[in-house]
């Protein structure tokens, strides 16, 4: 089963936990894993969180979301000030330290002994501002960003589905 929808929101906290529940409504219509739909809920509440916190102007917001058999998608679309370019660059140095900490987070659960997770380490060690979208790039298996600093900005998250066994009705 395919579902997909759209909302627009105001730029308002209450309006994060109304994108939340759809997207897990959706998930659970689908049968989405639920661990895997509680991280995309965490996502999703990020990149709601970054445009109430930084669209500017904007006075509302896009979520759209898609769920098949093998992958769900989000974009969040704002039409506010857009990211800062220091920001972007910002992004993407600290998206490379989370990919080598997810890798290596792997690799210690695969290790017969436990270690201190490298991407915990990582958090601690970046300013409070920028975790969301780190935050995003650790639970979703793609990210892109799309920036117009007059026009606003688009972040588009997939993860990809593995397959589970539907819960009994």
């Amino acid at each position: 089963m395919d579902v997909n929808w759209t909302l627009l929101l105001p730029r308002e906290a209450e309006s994060v936990g109304k994108a939340r529940r759809m997207l897990r409504d959706s998930a659970t219509l689908a049968g989405v894993d639920p661990e895997v739909s509680f991280d995309l809920g965490v996502a999703l509440t990020e990149a709601c969180a970054n445009v109430i916190e930084h669209a500017g102007r904007a006075e509302g917001y896009w979520v759209a979301a898609g769920i098949s058999s093998d992958r769900c998608w989000i974009d969040v679309i704002d039409n506010g000030v857009g990211f800062a370019p220091r920001r972007l660059t910002e992004h993407a140095a600290g998206s490379a330290r989370w990919h080598r900490a997810r890798i290596q987070t792997v690799a210690a659960a695969e290790s017969p002994t436990p270690q201190p997770s490298a991407s915990q380490a990582s958090v601690a060690q970046t300013p409070e501002s920028g975790r969301g979208l780190m935050l995003i790039e650790a639970l979703c298996d793609r990210v892109d960003i799309r920036n117009h600093p007059a026009r606003g900005a688009m972040i588009h998250f997939e993860r990809d589905l593995r397959p589970h066994e539907k819960l009994a009705a």
